[in-house]
């Protein structure tokens, strides 16, 4: 009996584990690296057809098939804030029942939009007013009657305000602060930055199958449709349209999806992802979170206007990477699994700012796709839901008699004692 409850037991647990194990679809193999550290592995929009919607099923593996760990990071816009250079501070001055004036002095007459001020952290809201002036006498209008609302800085005792203004390049401005029914603030100084840029987030334009354009009888819509080979992986839409020399027109941009009745009945409903605007001056260009899309639908209102056709259209896939520590002279491959394969927990993931901002960037090589058929066809009776069941059903019903029996035997010996 103790032995049949054994082979039970380890028959189930192997069948459970036989079923757990990973079914990879896709590979590709990594290129050996010149020296040991980390590395940012791109991921391509080949590999990105088979990622699941947590971008999870990815596994990175070692020449020894030891599971490397990684952290996936994505592309986004940077901000590089450049050297901050102040203002010469002409004039301080409060104003009873009045206001705070300050005149700053622009010696070089540069062109500005903005200036910075640097302020106690403080929880008011001020009424303000900017001028400009060539000569400290004649003061001309900048911006009037505009929110001074400075938010207390958390890591420090000040806080940076940014007043923004139409482009001028005068000599000295003016800034007026109204305090007549509070507290001034304390300005502590006012300056601008120089060389601040924007590095926007990289894009890799994902391969269009076909492009159609139409319109249908009695509607005074134009139908684009954008379709893709298999389902891919989209950040952005480009698109440009022509048919008018001047034109601004309102669209929607659709997603075809497929759903089943309760029959078993397959129809086609369309989702909505966002509307836009098409122009005859420059492109339209629409950015949403990632989507795997087989299919787009977009649906331009013409009014009474002619119809327009696509001059351009281009999908593109938000750049993502797997950071991870590679070893050199060393084999590494990528594998990605089925949909249903779980996001992995490193413990890298504690350790991000120790690792060295953009690292090399290294590309897979050859993609190669598995066969599924084995895996969808007969599957091995230890790894069936029925074998399952029934070895969970088996070993209850084995306890359970074993219960009964043990229990019979006690109340026999108490019999005999008596």
């Amino acid at each position: 009996m103790r032995r049949l409850l054994i082979v039970l037991t380890v028959c189930l647990i192997a069948g459970k584990g036989m079923a757990q194990t990973p079914t990879f679809v896709a590979e590709a193999t990594l290129p050996a690296v010149t020296k040991d550290g980390f590395y940012e592995v791109e991921i391509v929009p080949a590999l990105a057809v088979y990622l699941n919607e947590s971008f999870g099923n990815i596994r990175l593996y070692d020449a020894q098939h030891h599971e490397v760990p990684y952290l996936l990071r994505e592309e986004s816009a940077r901000y590089y804030a450049g050297q901050f250079t102040p203002y010469e501070i002409l004039e301080k001055k409060q104003e009873e029942g009045c206001c705070t004036s300050l005149i700053l002095h622009n010696p070089k007459q540069s062109e500005l939009n903005s200036i910075q001020l640097i302020i106690r952290n403080a929880e008011v809201t001020k009424e303000a007013t900017l001028l400009g002036s060539d000569d400290r006498k004649q003061w001309f209008a900048l911006k009037q009657h505009f929110s001074l609302s400075p938010a207390a800085n958390a890591n420090g005792i000040s806080e940076v305000k940014i007043v923004d203004f139409p482009l001028s390049n005068y000599r000295y401005y003016s800034l007026r602060i109204a305090d007549s029914t509070s507290a001034p603030l304390n300005i502590l100084n006012a300056g601008y930055t120089e060389d601040s840029r924007v590095e926007e987030a990289k894009f890799t334009e994902v391969p269009v199958r076909k492009i159609t354009t139409g319109q249908k009888t009695g509607e005074k819509n134009t139908y684009v449709t954008i379709r893709f080979d298999t389902a891919r992986l989209v950040d952005k839409l480009e698109l440009k349209m022509k048919g008018a020399p001047y034109f601004l027109r309102h669209a929607v941009l659709y997603e075809p999806q497929q759903r089943a009745s309760k029959k078993g009945e397959t129809s086609t409903y369309y989702n909505r992802v966002e509307e836009m605007e098409v122009n005859s001056h420059h492109p339209t260009t629409l950015e949403f979170p990632a989507l795997k899309v087989k299919e787009f639908l977009i649906v331009i209102d013409n009014q009474d206007n002619p119809p327009l056709e696509v001059a351009e259209a281009k999908p593109f896939q938000r750049r993502r990477y797997l950071t991870a520590y590679l070893k050199s002279g060393m084999t590494h491959t990528l594998d990605v699994g089925q949909e249903s394969l779980s996001t992995p927990a490193y413990d890298l993931a504690f350790f991000k700012d120790s690792i060295p901002d953009q690292p090399q960037v290294v590309h897979t090589g050859v993609i190669t796709v598995f066969e599924q058929k084995q895996a969808e066809t007969s599957p091995t009776f230890f790894t069936t839901k029925a074998f399952i069941w029934v070895a969970v059903i088996g070993v209850i019903a084995v306890l359970g008699f074993m219960s009964v029996k043990l229990l019979k035997e006690t109340n026999a010996q108490k019999k005999e004692g008596l």
